[in-house]
Parts: C-alpha cells; structure tokens; sequence
C-alpha cells in the first residue's frame, strides 16, 4: 500500500478489496446452488422440512466434490437456511464463528444465534427478501459457548430449489475491520479536522446528545470536557439567525428517516464567526424508543470565502457588459454569461452544447482563428455574427486558450464587444468628413461663381431700364440671359446648401402646412398610378424655425425621387409627427442632439437603393439616372438644408421592397410668421456709396444699378484704395459696399481700419462665402449681404440704414422698365389673383417652384392689361426671385 495515502484513503482501498472478494464468493456459492439443484444420486445428508405441501427431504445426494471444497475452504461461514430461518447446511467456518459443532448447527434455528438487539431486524430481512434477490445487513452473532460477541456481515440471497424456497447465505467476520475502522476513525479524529457527537431525537423532538469526541478545541474553540460538560455551550453559540432553523432542520429530517449536510454559523470560542457543516446520519432504535445517531462537524469556512470569492467574481462576469462565453476546442459551447444573453438574445440553457459557428452562422470565419489561438494562445479581431432575432452585428472578438491545470483537456474564453454602434458612427463620422472636404471645394467654386454672376444677374436686370424699343428677338435674347443666369445663381446655391455655406431667412413654420402644400403640389403632377396617402396632424406638430423655400424644395426633392422609383406606380407615404430623443437615441447618429424634433418621412414602394450604393446617395453630383435626367445635386442639396436647420436625416432601404427617408428638424417655440405682401422698393436721394471690390465687374453693375436708383458712387478695387478714398470724401460718403476677400488690405482688416477713421462708418460686407458672415458681425458691420447679390436685395439694406426723408423718397417698382416706372402698384393677395382661370394659378404656382423665370414672366403676359398694376407687382416678384411669394398667392389648396 502507498505509504502517500491518507488514512481515509487506506480505509477505502481496504473495504474495495473485501467487497471484491465477497462478490467473488458470492458468484462461487451461486455455482455451487445451481450445481446442487442438478444432483440426482451420491451419498446423502438429510434434514426433514415441513412445508405447506407436507414433509420433503432436502438432499446433498452425491455432491460434486470440488463444489464441497470450495465451500468448506471459504474465509466466510456459508449456509442455506430456509425461509422460516432453519439450518439446512452450514460449512465449518460458520461452525467456528458460532464456537458450535457442526452436526449441532444443522437443523438448528440461525435466529438463535442472533443479538437479541439485531433479531428483530434478522426476522425483518428474511420476511423482506424476494426470490433471486441480494440483501446485506450487518448483525452482532453471539456464540454457543462463552457468550462472544462476533461481528459479522451477512448477505443473503433467495433460491428455489424443488420446489422449496431457500436463502443462500454468506458470514463475512467483520470485527477486524471494525477494529481498524475504529482505529483509522480515532487518528482522523485526534488530528482535529473534525468533531463527532453522538446524538439522539427523542419522539416529541427533544434533541440530545450523548457524548463527544474530536477536535472541538480547534472546530468550535472549547476544549472536549467544557462541552461535555455543558451540552447546551454548542446550540447557544450558533448564530441566532441559524440557530432555530439548523435545529428544526436537523430534527426534521431525523424523524423522516433522511440523512443530510446542515451548513451555518457559529460563533468561535476566539470569538471569530465560522462557517460549520453537520452532516449527520440516525434511525430508529426499539430499545431505547427514539433515533440514534451520528453528528460529523467540520469547519468550512475557508470553503465559504472561496464560494464568496468565486460568487462574486461570478457575479461580476454576468454583470459585465461583455457576452463572456467558453468553448471546446471543437466550438461547443461550455459557460454563457448575462452578458452573452442580453448581446444576442439565447438563454444559456438554449446554447450550451451547442456550435457557435452554427449558432452565429459563421462557419467560414471558424478554422483561422481556431488555428491562430492554438499556436499563439489568443487571438484578437472584428467578426460580423447573427443574433437570435436575425441582427447584424459587429462585434471586438478576443479569443484566449483555456490549459486546464489538472487535464489535458483544453478550452478558449471568449469576450465579445458590441461595437455595431461605434462602427455605425464611424462610418458616419468619414463620410461627414469626406463630404465636409467635399463643401470646403465646392465653397470656394462656388465663391468665383458668385463673383462672375453677379454682373451677369445685374446687367440682365439694367439693360430693360437702359434700352428702349427692344424688338422682340432682343428681348427674347435678354429674357434667355436673365433666365440662365438666375439657374447659375440657383445650381451655385444648391452647392452652398451642400457645403452648408448658404444664407437662410428662417422664420417660426408650422412645417404641417407646407407638408401639405408639397402632397398638394405631388397630387396634381404626380402618375395616377401612384397611390399618395398622409398622416400630418398639422394642428399638433411642434413648430419648427427655418427657410419655408429650402424646406419646401427639401420635401420636393424627396417626393420626386420617390416618384422616379415608382416607373410603374406603387404607393407613396409622407407622415409627420412630434419626435422626442434622449442622450441614447442621439448616439446613434453622428449629427443628432438631445431634445424634441418634428419628424418627416417619406416611404416609397419602389425598386429600392442597392447596399453599396447606400453611403454616397448624398454625395454632390452622384446619380443613378441617365445621363441628363438629374444633377446629382438632389439628395446633397437636402442634406446641406436640413444640417443648415440643425437636424439630420435617416435612410433605410431594401431592394425591391422601397426606401423610406425620415427628415428629423428641431422643434422651436415661437409665434408662427408668414409675409404676403412684398414692400416696393425705395430710390435713393442722392446718397454717396463707396463701393469695393476686387472685381470690375462687380464694381460696375453695382455703380450702373445704385446709379439707376438715384444713387452717387465712388469705386475702389481694394482696401487700401478705400481708405484712401473715404479719407477724401468722409463727409460726403454714407454707406460702404465692401467685398470681404480681396488682395492688398482684406475686407475685415480694412473696416477697422474705417471704424478707427469713424466709428460710426455704416459698412454692408458682401462675401461669396457665408462662412464670412460671423467674421464681418464681429466686426460690428451693419449689415452681410451674400453674393451673387441683386438690386432688390441691396436696396431695402440701404433704405434700413439711411434715414427715410418722406418729402423725398419716391417708391418705384424695381427692375422695370421706364415706362413701367410710373405705373400703378398695389399690394397682392390671393383675392386679387382670384379673377385669374385655376389653370393659371396652378401653372404659376409650379414655375414659381421650379424658379423657371422664363415660364413665370410669359404667363404674366397673359394677365389682362386692365390688371396692369397685379402684372407689374408679379413682375417684381420674378425678377427678384420672391418664387415662395408667388407661391404662396396661387396655391390653390388654401
């Protein structure tokens, strides 16, 4: 035997090794019985028993020889009693352990040898065993002579043999093995991991304990005789919290018949709380009328930190936000945490066993990393996988080998990071970044356009006042300049919106109403084949603060490309409703904020955008139209306006199902405002103006058109030229006209300079660039105004900054002819307009929303000329691009 082996272990092999050896004998006797059932003839021993049938004889009739050796060599007593507990035969080991000869023992009753404490359970056993049924008991036999006692294991085994019920029976001798029991049980004892008392629960539930032995110094810090001497030192110093229901506990399960392992807390003699556990086995004792038995007590404390330990850290791993999972090297799944169910949905019981790479559905991206982390021991990278309700994600993998300390056997940690959200915003991140380089280029074209347009819009406006008796091809030609012009000014506008470089004029909108003005313009134009339904609840909506134009051209633009995706017709949604977000829903796009939104979608049911065409449908001059069937400047253009109103815009789309576009604007408070009388314009009463500007032929329309309004110039080409001038004529000069770009002395450099001259210079900056707007407020100028300018925006700054002289001022209608200088105005309104066919209305209305200038000035010309003054008031509107004016007057749903 290894001398390594502890006690206990010992104890163990020993008891294996007799269990081996009385199942041998036991397979040997079983021989032997059927053997014996077989013998027919031979020389015999007799024994006569009576049984229900009458009188039979029990026969060894030529028993095989061999058969007899082996049972009478047997280290064990054998012996076949029958059912009423009488001696058929017996070999002489049984002989000996009774100290009774054999002739005596056969025919004699088993029973008598029995301990009077243990006959009643011997009864018990032969009544209880069936036919071909095994029992082992162990029972105290007392000796013929000399009253020894002997303690034996008995096993027993039922057989029928001609027709008679009999028990086999083997005798193991175990008083010996007690012994060393015993011994074994006292070392473990005296080496204090353990304390035993003897125990009894008496039948009304009185517990009682009869004697101690063990380490109670070291288990419960009392020495053995201080709780012998004081039975109740134990119960009291178990915690109160424990205390009842550790003893409940302990009686109940006694007086059912269970053993069983209490665990609670106890109150250590160094006055240290320590865990203890009391595994504990009774039954029932006849004689002294109760149960009897045995209480094990050892200390766990050091058992309970480590389940702490490990509960904690348990703990932490659910509560991480993680998925934490663990897996055999052949991908099935062993430990699923919390983290792991919220991530992906399935419960830990629906997962373990099972394969991630059919759970995930991934098996292409399995072998390499499987590979990777058994040669290196980890592996790191991002895997797309499918949740339980078939979401994408895109997850942080980080994969470590597991070496078990103690097998072979290995495993891999997994901890996966949701990172769809970061990648989202990632994405959205470098395309703000690719189309913020993209603004930054088209602002600075979009700068030297506006510098040559402006003299074109100019000269096309002056050269009517300045030529008269224009034939008609002239004026043709004139009209065809004016018209191209203001859609160069119109496509440079689009390219501001985009870059977010453009001015606004927003007001306070119920964005319901325009919604409706929008659908109603969709339901005239629109394919019958396309089925329009809505859902604005305009009284309800948030007002909102923007440009009444730029929207409506926003919700166009949608509705359009809705329309183009529907060839063959289907159905088009536009809604509308109140939209709260918090911080969490504002992360998940790059341009949101917290707070209330109105929201606008507009579903379609068309062919659908393509994945990999999803992230650049709002790049500038991207088109999937032929070639000449759009710009590229729609969905760009929408995006620059909604980003200029402070909100964003979502897209979702699936091929051959639709695209749904959800425009989200802030909500404002605020007085809703709507102008429908536009203001003529003022002519000048000689006032001088310095303009500058780098550009002649900015200059020289700028001085030809504020001359054509009565106005004095002078002209400088840069700052240092202004100064200059304005040194000359200060007295004289009563607003500058500066450009803010120009070489030599910049514009913001060289109005300080002006305010230094004169505090109160009245200064107008003009710029290509929006960008330069805060730039020239800050440096305290009246007033920005944007390029490519006309005379109609330029003259009510001047009329806002000089002072009005009634007796002077002359209201005259602007960029008109001579002729039509004097005629009548008045203010317009829808009941002005009212005589006009709806045919026309509905025509203007769709010209004014398409800024077709052209098509707006011929149907002007269809007015009748006693309604001379209307014709000239509309005419105003169209030359200086009031286009929301006009639309507003002929729109027919109001």
């Amino acid at each position: 035997m290894n001398d390594s082996l502890t006690p206990i272990e010992k104890m163990s092999q020993e008891v294996e090794t007799l269990n081996r050896e009385l199942a041998q004998v036991q397979e040997r006797l079983n021989v032997a019985e059927q053997t014996l059932q077989a013998i027919r003839s031979g020389e015999v021993d007799a024994v006569v028993v009576s049984t229900q049938g009458g009188d039979r004889v029990f026969t060894l009739q030529g028993a095989d020889y061999v058969y007899q050796c082996l049972v009478e060599q047997m280290g064990e007593g054998a012996a076949t009693v029958s059912a009423e507990g009488l001696i058929l035969y017996c070999n002489k080991r049984l002989a000996e352990l009774l100290n009774c000869p054999l002739t005596n023992l056969i025919g004699s009753q088993l029973e008598s040898f029995i301990a009077p404490q243990d006959k009643k359970a011997f009864l018990q056993l032969l009544q209880q065993v069936q036919p071909e049924q095994a029992l082992t008991r162990e029972f105290t036999l007392i000796a013929a002579t000399g009253n020894k006692e002997v303690r034996v294991k008995v096993s027993l085994k039922q057989l029928q043999i001609d027709e008679i019920l009999v028990n086999s029976i083997i005798v193991t001798d175990v008083t010996e093995s007690k012994i060393k029991e015993a011994a074994k049980l006292s070392h473990i004892l005296n080496s204090a991991i353990a304390v035993i008392k003897n125990i009894r629960v008496l039948t009304d539930g009185t517990l009682e304990i009869d004697s101690w032995t063990g380490g109670t110094q070291q288990i419960l810090g009392y020495s053995l005789e201080a709780v012998q001497a004081d039975s109740a030192l134990f119960v009291a110093n178990i915690l109160p919290e424990d205390r009842e229901t550790t003893i409940a506990s302990l009686i109940e399960n006694i007086q059912a018949g269970r053993s069983g392992i209490i665990e609670y807390r106890f109150l250590h003699g160094d006055r240290t709380i320590r865990w203890l556990a009391s595994n504990y086995v009774a039954e029932w004792d006849q004689e002294q009328d109760c149960w009897v038995g045995i209480e094990i007590i050892t200390d766990i404390s050091q058992r309970k930190r480590t389940e702490q330990k490990i509960a904690e850290q348990a703990a932490l791993i659910d509560i991480a936000s993680e998925a934490i999972f663990v897996k055999d090297l052949d991908d099935h799944i062993l430990f699923w945490n919390k983290g792991a169910e919220r991530l992906y949905g399935w419960s830990e019981g629906e997962v373990i066993g099972q394969k991630t790479q059919t759970l995930f559905n991934q098996p292409f991206q399995l072998t390499e990393p499987i590979q990777i982390i058994t040669e290196q021991g980890s592996w790191q990278g991002e895997i797309e996988q499918v949740t339980k309700t078939g979401k994408n994600i895109i997850v942080e993998c980080r994969k470590t080998l597991i070496q078990n300390k103690f097998y072979k056997s290995r495993s891999i940690l997994v901890v996966n990071s949701d990172i769809t959200e970061k990648k989202h915003l990632e994405k959205q991140f470098y395309h703000a970044q690719r189309l913020e380089s993209l603004g930054t280029l088209a602002s600075g074209i979009a700068h030297d356009f506006n510098n040559i347009l402006t003299p074109i819009l100019g000269a096309s406006q002056l050269l009517p006042l300045k030529i008269t008796n224009i034939n008609e091809p002239t004026q043709r030609l004139l009209k065809l300049l004016s018209a191209s012009a203001k859609r160069g000014a119109e496509l440079v506008n689009k390219i501001l919106l985009f870059s977010r470089t453009t001015d606004d004029q927003s007001v306070i909108l119920q964005l319901g109403y325009l919604l409706l003005e929008v659908i109603g313009i969709a339901q005239h134009t629109f394919p019958k084949s396309i089925i329009i339904s809505t859902k604005i609840p305009a009284m309800e909506l948030w007002t909102i603060s923007g440009d009444a134009t730029q929207l409506h051209q926003v919700f166009m633009n949608l509705m359009i490309n809705a329309r183009d995706a529907m060839p063959s017709g289907g159905s088009l949604t536009i809604s509308a409703e109140n939209r709260p977000l918090d911080e969490h829903d504002a992360l998940m796009n790059l341009e949101a904020k917290a707070g209330c939104y109105v929201a606008v979608t507009v579903a379609d049911t068309g062919m659908g955008i393509p994945p990999e065409l999803l992230s650049r449908i709002f790049d500038p001059f991207f088109t999937t139209k032929e070639v000449g069937k759009g710009t590229g400047l729609g969905l760009s253009t929408v995006r620059g306006i909604v980003k200029n109103h402070g909100g964003f815009v979502k897209v979702y789309s699936e091929l051959g199902k639709g695209t749904e576009f959800q425009v989200f604007l802030p909500a404002r408070e605020g007085e809703v405002s709507l102008t429908t009388v536009e203001q003529a314009m003022r002519r000048g009463n000689g006032e001088l103006i310095l303009i500058v500007d780098d550009e002649a032929s900015v200059r020289e329309i700028t001085q030809t058109s504020l001359e054509n309004y009565n106005y004095r110039t002078i002209l400088a080409s840069d700052g240092l030229e202004a100064l200059d001038l304005y040194r000359e004529h200060q007295q004289e000069i009563s607003v500058v006209l500066m450009d803010m770009m120009m070489p030599n002395l910049d514009g913001v450099s060289a109005m300080r300079a002006l305010q230094e001259i004169n505090p109160g210079v009245n200064i107008i900056a003009t710029s290509g660039l929006l960008a330069n707007r805060k730039l020239a407020l800050d440096a305290n100028v009246k007033t920005f105004l944007l390029k490519p300018y006309t005379i109609a925006q330029l003259l009510p700054m001047l009329a806002e900054i000089l002072p009005l002289d009634e007796n002077k001022a002359n209201r005259i209608p602007p960029l008109t002819s001579e002729e039509s200088a004097s005629l009548p105005r008045v203010e317009l309104s829808r009941e002005a307009l009212a005589m006009m066919p709806p045919e026309w209305l509905q025509q203007m209305y769709d010209a004014a929303y398409y800024c077709d200038g052209d098509l707006l000035l011929q149907l002007i010309e269809q007015i009748p000329t006693s309604q001379v003054a209307i014709a000239n008031a509309l005419k105003d509107l169209a030359l200086s691009f009031q286009t929301d004016l006009i639309m507003e007057l002929t729109d027919l749903c109001h």
